[in-house]
């Protein structure tokens, strides 16, 4: 049996505004088990990179955590101060963000920015931490690893900075890494490396949460897949049964985009319409108003997160269901 590093259950949060509240996380329930690979899917604006905030404890003001449990290892992270959680970040789990400029600090060397993460979790002597810097650098593939120890941001390529960012995540070994679209604005040689890269940490137990709006990033390294629309998960499934049976219209919808994509169609396929207000309240599926396959119910009726197969469950009234499962 598998231990689960990471459960998160019925995580709810908000955004209060001059407007009212902004529910951007409505239910969200999430399991990444011990050594495996998760992924999360969707559009910009669905609600990915705020799921993978309110894991690390990083929403902030007028941002808030309203109810839903989220345990690490066991541990419940949503009742922690901020100085425990501190304690943890970085130490037990680390995030790679999207854009490694806006993250490392372009006045300070990498081998320094390195350093400095096991300084505040390990009290290593200086030589000591140098060291393992420089293992950490040269385990996610960086070359001329001693150059780069004493180069700024600036002098390294998008591919490089990813993988230092990568390397400042894993120096203490965490038991969970999320990755926010770690491939962004890389060409597809550095994607692929980058891609391995992450599956390769779960040699070393390291559990992986990445969340991309690319399917076919996702396709290469997760065991499983969520997809996340307008602040919900509508469906979850093992990754070849997701891509083999895609229950969901919105679930249809990516993976018919991404087909013609790769066929180099004259015709690119799209959804139509664009994500919902999350400001704006919706009492029935919020998929609706851009589905080819709703009923007149699913506009009044929210659908519930419900099993069709042992791997596999869906948020659809359309789809069939198993209830002996």
């Amino acid at each position: 049996m598998i231990h689960n590093t990471l459960e998160v259950s019925n995580l709810n949060t908000s955004f209060f505004t001059e407007q009212g509240e902004v529910k951007v996380l409505r239910d969200v329930s999430i399991v990444v088990g011990e050594g495996q690979v998760v992924g999360i899917v969707g559009e910009s604006g669905c609600g990915k990179s705020m799921l993978a905030r309110s894991i690390m404890g990083l929403v902030r003001k007028p941002g808030k955590i309203t109810s839903g449990s989220i345990l690490l290892d066991g541990k419940e992270l949503t009742t922690l101060s901020k100085k425990e959680l501190c304690a943890i970040r970085g130490k037990e789990m680390s995030m790679v963000f999207q854009e490694p400029m806006t993250s490392l600090n372009p006045t300070m060397r990498i081998g320094k920015q390195v350093q400095e993460v096991i300084a505040i979790h390990d009290d290593l002597g200086k030589q000591e931490a140098r060291l393992r810097a420089l293992e950490i650098l040269s385990t996610v593939g960086i070359p001329e690893v001693e150059a780069r120890y004493n180069a700024y941001p600036h002098e390294l390529s998008g591919g490089m900075r990813q993988r230092v960012m990568i390397a400042m995540a894993m120096v203490l070994h965490p038991r969970l890494l999320i990755a926010d679209e770690p491939t962004t604005a890389l060409d597809a040689t550095v994607e692929t490396q980058i891609i391995d890269l992450l599956k390769r940490l779960t040699n070393v137990g390291t559990s992986v949460l990445i969340i991309s709006h690319n399917l076919g990033v996702i396709a290469q390294v997760a065991d499983f897949l969520y997809v996340l629309y307008a602040g919900r998960v509508v469906e979850w499934a093992d990754v070849y049964e997701l891509f083999d049976n895609p229950l969901h219209p919105y679930t249809q919808g990516l993976l018919d985009a991404v087909s013609s994509l790769r066929s180099q169609s004259k015709s690119l396929k799209t959804i139509r319409g664009t994500v919902p207000n999350l400001a704006e309240p919706y009492e029935g599926c919020s998929f609706t108003p851009r589905c080819d396959k709703c009923a007149l119910w699913c506009a009044t009726k929210a659908p519930e997160l419900a099993i069709v197969s042992p791997n596999h469950e869906v948020s659809c009234h359309m789809v069939e269901r198993d209830d002996d499962l």
